[in-house]
């Protein structure tokens, strides 16, 4: 059984998509794009709580698009194919029956919208298919609200993980707040339902800073499952044309209770790695050697990946390419391990899909 443990479904990115309204969905999007672009403008203090002048509008073929000072700009966020800025469920499945991927993880990331509702309906629809995750506000997860949130994601929607985005605290200038002792009730409430965390780490330069912290979190809660989301990040370590990563972070991966997210071909499209990615292919030999199979969980970043190559190549240049890795800890690496911190179920009843016809 395949798990592609790092999937989006969303609803037009241009609506309220469970936010408060829709203008502060925008908000938040145009900050993320026009920041990615103007790594200058992050860097200042109220970055976060200003408010941009830039017509910022969700373009059609993947693009965010925004005007400054009399020039239209737009970012590729998403792959050119997806021309109306939505990924329903319906279409991700076509994708997965397409590139022989069983069943997905739903990663909540605030970007496309604060989705609990959304994604328990497409886990209702398709349980044999889709694994939701749930969102808090991580700001406050130290009040009362959000860890009673938590316990609807739990108890009342029947989530499994929590999607973490540790990112939110670099917008407060306090990249390792996250490991405050005051959120240790939070923590405490999650370790007692049994749940995983799927965390999501700044890939800048901050994010050995935001690893350091994360590595003293996870000595404190030994016993909560942890999936890296993005795992080895390239760009903090991109130098002279190759990446070394820290001997650091590897023992930081090696904690017990700590899963490391196999994701290159979203990551290396803007420093020129093509398929089969054949460098991404060496470093994954390396975190193999030195973490084991029973560490790594593959994800594809779907709809995104497209952007750099297809969804059916971002599973073929792991299981075609790979073949260091030994084949009981290659089905681990595909769904054995997200499956079991996510205690995903194997034996649900498969819902009645069309069948592919044979073509003579």
């Amino acid at each position: 059984m395949i798990i592609d443990c790092h999937m989006h479904v969303f609803p037009f990115l241009g609506s309220v998509s469970g936010w408060e309204t829709a203008e502060k969905h925008s908000d938040y999007l145009q900050k993320f794009m026009y920041g990615a672009a103007r790594l200058e403008a992050t860097a200042k203090p109220g970055f976060w709580t200003s408010k941009l002048d830039i017509n910022f509008r969700v373009g059609k073929f993947g693009r965010m698009e925004w005007t400054e000072n009399g020039i239209d700009y737009y970012r590729q966020f998403m792959p050119p194919n997806l021309q109306e800025q939505t990924a329903s469920p319906e279409f991700i499945l076509a994708q997965m029956d397409h590139a022989g991927v069983d069943m997905a993880v739903l990663q909540n990331c605030k970007l496309y919208g604060k989705l609990n509702d959304y994604f328990a309906e497409c886990v209702r629809k398709y349980p044999d298919k889709f694994a939701g995750t749930g969102e808090i506000n991580e700001l406050e997860a130290d009040k009362e609200s959000e860890i009673s949130k938590l316990r609807h994601i739990v108890k009342t929607l029947g989530f499994k993980g929590l999607f973490y985005e540790a990112t939110r605290f670099l917008e407060i200038g306090q990249p390792t707040a996250f490991n405050d002792k005051k959120f240790d009730p939070f923590w405490r409430e999650v370790s007692d339902s049994g749940i995983a965390v799927l965390w999501n780490f700044t890939s800048s330069k901050l994010y050995m800073e935001q690893m350091r912290a994360f590595s003293a979190w996870a000595n404190r809660f030994p016993d909560i499952p942890s999936l890296v989301s993005m795992g080895f990040c390239v760009r903090p370590f991109k130098q002279n044309g190759r990446v070394e990563y820290p001997k650091e972070l590897f023992d930081i991966f090696k904690k017990p209770n700590i899963l490391v997210e196999i994701v290159y071909p979203i990551q290396v499209g803007p420093v020129g790695w093509d398929y089969p990615f054949p460098q991404a292919q060496e470093l994954i030999k390396q975190q193999y050697e030195e973490l084991g199979g029973d560490k790594l969980c593959w994800g594809s970043d779907m709809p995104n990946v497209e952007r750099n190559c297809t969804y059916k190549q971002s599973l073929t240049y792991l299981t075609k390419y790979c073949d260091f890795i030994d084949r009981k800890d290659m089905e681990l690496v595909l769904g054995g391990n997200i499956a079991r911190i996510l205690k995903i179920k194997t034996d649900i009843p498969r819902t009645t899909r069309a069948k592919l016809t044979d073509i003579a």
